[in-house]
């Protein structure tokens, strides 16, 4: 594995794992988003991580679909909550992140 695909693969997994941490304070401050959103939202993150660590060209290509959830809520947090904008922001650009990095490291992984 080149030096190239290495790096592509930590920043994804430190994405990945940055989005899970923001997900998973939305249930600990007082922003009204409950503990059963952040449990929907973060539940499908922690799906493709087994392979993500592993580098599989497998779970870097599903990934992406793991997102939606989070980003879904994040987005509609934003809209109509006032109190969750800065959560929900972090989480927004953090999914943003992951999409890239996902992207990012798929380029570069060796093929199957």
């Amino acid at each position: 594995m080149t030096d190239r695909a290495r790096v592509s693969r930590r920043a994804a997994l430190a994405a990945w794992l940055g989005l899970a941490a923001s997900v998973a304070s939305w249930a600990l401050y007082p922003t009204g988003i409950g503990s059963v959103a952040a449990l929907v939202a973060g539940l499908p993150l922690l799906l493709p991580l087994p392979g993500i660590l592993r580098g599989t060209r497998r779970s870097f290509r599903a990934a992406p679909m793991a997102l939606a959830p989070a980003l879904a809520l994040s987005i509609t947090e934003i809209l109509v909550n006032p109190q969750a904008r800065i959560a929900a922001g972090a989480t927004l650009a953090l999914a943003f992140a992951a999409f890239a990095a996902t992207l990012a490291a798929l380029r570069v992984l060796p093929e199957d």
